[in-house]
């Protein structure tokens, strides 16, 4: 239930070891990158640092990636492996390089082959085209005041082709369509024909020379059985080449699988922590980590790198200007969802109390008592459920809304309520209908502890950040925490009747006192505690004062929105009830009364379930949040390995 301890740790040593270095800090998946630019503030050092950008391992990775490509299989799904110390990147260059030489030279030949395919296919459905048409392909190459486009393009394009035509003098015939390409000629004047360029460059019209076609063609008096034998041959030479890439393939899967993941990690590794810098051949790394890793990254320097120094420092030794340290938040499995709830809001900054905890409770304490009720908040824990299995919500948000209906579920059974029905189930604890002034107290109730309970943790910040004069004379410090307590002592007391075991008259002195110490906060500060303040802040004081006693007063009866939504339902459930009794009149009045009660529920459950989890983040946020919490941290972001391979395999395919 704490913001964890960051450490600022600095590793320096030679290329070889802090390539080791850093690929355990990733695997490991603790480390927060920091770059060297933020840390240098000496120029001379800074001149003699070199912050390193580019990825040397990913054109390697690429290498790798067309061996699969030319064995027309997909690229393997990389795992995270331990990388051996030696792993170097000019071990990693010879090994792609051995293995991958004669697969990129199998590529190239069938890169070429399947240009040359694409050229003969475009050739073969020209001359069919034309034949078909009774046209002759010389007597159209061969026109004088006419310049002639063939191509293809999607179907898609085409229509827009078309349309744009209109504008511009081009004649287009569409030859046909195969797969999901249409084949088109296109017609213009030659004094037209740079904008005739532009428009079908414009819907990505692919270009084929007719005098290419010609020449496909010319040594053959059958053009198109010609066209067609050395289709086929090229077909069996591509699918030879394949079938040769994939038969090495087999022959070396496992060991090609295992250096392709092991140069993806060290790509992973270069591309995370591209805040290295390099002072010639010593390599430097800079980051965060949780302090309980320190032991582990310690050893691991010291049994793998016992060339490499580290350097650990405090976050309150920090020399560093501008650079904020990393919240980290740890909690319990159930808690830990609630930090969603938290970070909503705003992350904890570094050394500030974290509240999920007292989130998780009076979260769940704030829903159910608003919404109480077994049969709503069973549906409602089913369908979170539901929703979490088929991945619609997220895991934290199903945590959270299952919990908030257990706890529905809980009061209904105090309040002996079923789907809005009181007296099916006996009331544990009491009905809100007939203890309509009780549950107003309790509200009430509830709301001075969770404002005394928000000005206690602002107490304990206060004395983290040392300042004293706040944490005893302010309005949300001890002299404000006092005052209230006093007040609502007083008013209870008023309202109840009963006597308090101390006088009254000392009751309205302690108010009193209270009052001017709040007022005189500064003052006090300066002459007890020898605090320095800035001057002139006596009149804002005042008006701070008068908005805290302002505070105390809304923020508490705030909270009758926690007895005012549990009438609220109770109200709405009856409401349904009642309307599906006065159907039962109509013709077809049970089946009727059956689809109000459950269309009724079905809205209750889903429309004021969600203003109830909207109210309980408003007495989170404003009530309880505004009295000690500032937030504005920035999350740690640990370097991880991560199986993300889509930019690789459209690079690979493009």
């Amino acid at each position: 239930m704490a913001v964890v301890k960051m450490l600022a740790v600095t590793l320096v040593g030679p290329k070889d070891e802090m390539e080791y270095v850093a690929s355990q800090m990733v695997l490991m998946g603790g480390f927060q990158p920091l770059s060297l630019d933020l840390l240098l503030e000496d120029r001379n050092l800074r001149s003699r640092v070199r912050t390193v950008t580019e990825n040397p391992y990913d054109e390697l990775l690429m290498k790798l990636a067309h061996v699969w490509q030319t064995a027309g299989e997909v690229i393997p799904e990389a795992v995270p492996l331990p990388v051996p110390q030696d792993f170097t990147l000019e071990k990693a260059r010879f090994e792609v390089s051995r293995v991958s030489g004669r697969l990129e030279l199998w590529a190239k030949r069938r890169i070429a082959l399947e240009e040359e395919l694409e050229a003969l296919e475009a050739a073969h459905l020209c001359v069919q085209a034309l034949e078909s048409r009774g046209m002759s392909l010389e007597e159209l190459a061969s026109v004088e005041h006419l310049t002639v486009f063939f191509g293809k393009l999607s179907e898609e394009n085409y229509k827009r082709l078309e349309e744009s035509s209109q504008d511009v003098p081009l004649l287009v015939i569409k030859l046909g369509t195969w797969g999901q390409e249409t084949w088109v000629l296109a017609f213009t004047i030659r004094s037209y024909a740079d904008e005739a360029e532009k428009l079908l460059n414009s819907v990505y019209f692919k270009r084929f020379s007719l005098s290419d076609v010609l020449r496909l063609i010319s040594s053959s008096n059958k053009p198109s059985e010609g066209l067609e034998k050395r289709i086929e041959n090229l077909k069996r030479a591509i699918d030879g080449l394949a079938s040769a890439a994939k038969a090495y393939l087999d022959k070396n899967r496992e060991e090609l699988e295992r250096l392709f993941s092991l140069v993806y990690t060290m790509q992973r590794i270069y591309d995370l922590c591209r805040g290295r810098g390099e002072v010639g051949d010593m390599y430097v790394l800079s980051g965060w980590i949780p302090e309980d890793l320190l032991d582990h990254v310690r050893k691991m320097v010291e049994e793998k790198a016992p060339k490499s120094a580290i350097l650990v420092e405090e976050s309150k030794s920090l020399p560093y200007q501008g650079v904020r340290v990393p919240t980290f938040l740890r909690n319990l499995p159930l808690v830990r969802a609630f930090q969603d709830v938290v970070a909503m809001y705003s992350l904890p900054a570094y050394g500030e109390i974290d509240p999920s905890f007292f989130v998780a409770v009076s979260f769940c304490l704030f829903f159910g008592f608003m919404f109480g009720d077994v049969g709503h908040g069973l549906i409602l824990l089913l369908a979170a459920q539901l929703m979490q299995k088929r991945r619609m919500i997220r895991r934290s948000l199903a945590i959270v809304l299952k919990s908030a209906a257990a706890t529905s579920v809980f009061f209904g059974f105090l309040y002996g309520s079923l789907f809005g029905v009181e007296g099916i189930l006996p009331a544990l604890w009491l009905s809100p209908m007939e203890n309509m002034g009780n549950l107003l107290a309790i509200s009430v109730g509830i709301g001075v502890v969770m404002v005394t309970l928000g000005m206690v943790l602002n107490i304990i910040s206060a004395f983290r950040r040392r300042d004293f004069g706040g944490m005893l004379f302010d309005g949300r410090g001890l002299a404000g925490l006092v005052f209230y307590l006093t007040c609502a002592a007083a008013i209870y007391a008023s309202f109840s009747g009963k006597d308090l075991p101390i006088p009254r008259w000392i009751l309205w002195a302690l108010i009193a006192l209270m009052l001017a110490v709040m007022l005189l906060r500064d003052v006090l500060a300066r002459y007890l505690l020898k605090e320095r303040l800035a001057p002139g802040k006596g009149v804002l004081n005042a008006f701070e004062v008068f908005h805290n006693l302002l505070s105390f007063l809304s923020n508490t009866i705030s909270f009758l929105r926690l007895a005012a939504f549990a009438l609220n339902h109770v109200g709405l459930s009856l409401a349904v009830l009642m309307l599906s009794h006065m159907v039962h009149a109509l013709p077809g009045g049970p089946f009727f009364g059956v689809l109000v009660l459950v269309a009724g529920n079905a809205v209750i459950i889903a429309l004021e379930g969600l203003i109830v989890f909207i109210q309980t983040l408003r007495l989170e946020y404003y009530e309880f949040f505004g009295k000690f919490y500032k937030g504005g941290g920035s999350a740690f972001r640990p370097v991880q390995w991560r199986k993300d391979l889509k930019a690789l395999r459209s690079r690979s395919n493009a």
